[in-house]
């Protein structure tokens, strides 16, 4: 199977002789499921397909200003089709000359300006410095003139988290270069206090992701927002393709950003199986696991195992995918991640993997 992104159960499922379940530990989402009121929302909007979908998507927006609160304005955010959907609009907007992506990071920034004509250039983050990001290193190279720098925060695939006073100082090396720093806070939800969306508001050089797909567990929908100030947000909505949120995706993003209950038992549930897993992770031999602020992990075989796309394979044989790292620049052959799950099944997941690294 290619490795893309992770989560493909499709291609899983055709592939798998058999009709036992695939625990699918490759794609980073809630598995408590889709919040029954975004379900209800959904059925209940099954009415509304007819006619064209809101272009302005004033309700959502409306929703995103109420959820967040305390100055973030409607005019602040723009909801469009997936945080990947804004990923490809920005070189299309600002059609960057030189671009500096902190690494290792998601594919999509890559993916996104590989027609622009854009020079993109890394900022290797070290296992050494625990994938922190140093600001002095950072403003060296910044001095060499770049129009975007890209970092996500919790990073992807590591799980390292800046703190928002770092993040602060970041923007303000950037605006010193003169440089629009775009952060992707895909999974910002499970540490919300560290959002940087307060400060975007007012700093012209900001851009912050953020998705819905994964926190509320409804990937197939595709829904995420941008969070910038009131120019930038209108310079990226004018790029934007019309109805790129549909009527469907919209009613679920507005029940789901009501459904407090939800929200509760899922940083619960967050809190109670992130150090079950890091435990259980961390108890193999032979694994190295890192510090996450995220529903995953990154983890790196260190033992007589140390081939990832090996463990890959063995686990999928055994219907459970994980992410193998291996094509992600700064990482190697022996760095995989896995999200946090349920206790059944990260159990389950713990069981095999004992089962497979002590079988070499």
């Amino acid at each position: 199977m290619k490795d893309v992104h992770g989560g493909n159960i499709w291609e899983a499922a055709s592939v798998l002789p058999g009709k036992g379940r695939i625990l699918d530990f490759s794609a980073s989402i809630n598995p408590l499921g889709t919040p029954p009121s975004v379900v209800s929302a959904i059925l209940a909007g099954l009415d509304m397909l007819s006619p064209y979908p809101d272009p302005q998507n004033i309700a959502l927006r409306n929703a995103l200003s109420d959820f967040h609160s305390n100055g973030i304005e409607p005019c602040h955010v723009l909801p469009c089709n997936g945080s990947t959907e804004a990923i490809h609009l920005l070189p299309r907007v600002f059609k960057p000359h030189r671009v500096l992506i902190a690494e290792p990071a998601f594919s999509e920034y890559r993916a996104s300006l590989a027609s622009s004509g854009a020079v993109v250039n890394v900022l290797k983050l070290k296992e050494a410095d625990g994938w922190a990001l140093n600001l002095g290193r950072l403003d060296s190279a910044l001095a060499r003139g770049y129009d975007l720098f890209y970092i996500a925060n919790p990073a992807n695939p590591t799980g390292a988290l800046i703190d928002k006073d770092t993040l602060i100082s970041v923007a303000r090396v950037c605006a010193k270069r003169k440089t629009i720093m775009v952060v992707d806070e895909a999974f910002v939800d499970f540490c919300e206090h560290e959002s940087l969306k307060r400060e975007a508001i007012r700093l012209e050089n900001v851009i912050v992701l953020r998705s819905m797909t994964k926190f509320y567990s409804m990937a197939g929908l595709r829904l995420g927002y941008v969070v910038a100030c009131e120019r930038l947000i209108k310079k990226l909505g004018v790029a934007m393709a019309p109805w790129s949120v549909n009527t469907l995706a919209s009613f679920a993003g507005q029940a789901a950003l009501k459904d407090t209950a939800y929200h509760g038992r899922t940083l619960e549930w967050f809190e109670k199986e992130r150090v079950y897993l890091a435990k259980g992770l961390g108890s193999l031999s032979g694994v190295v696991v890192y510090p996450s602020a995220a529903n995953f992990f990154m983890a790196r075989l260190s033992g007589d195992y140390t081939n990832a796309a090996l463990l890959k394979q063995s686990l999928f044989e055994r219907r459970i995918l994980i992410r193998e790292l291996g094509a992600f620049p700064c990482l190697g052959q022996g760095y995989f991640r896995v999200a946090i799950r349920t206790r059944a099944e990260n159990n389950r997941l713990l069981s095999v993997l004992s089962k497979v690294l002590t079988s070499v």
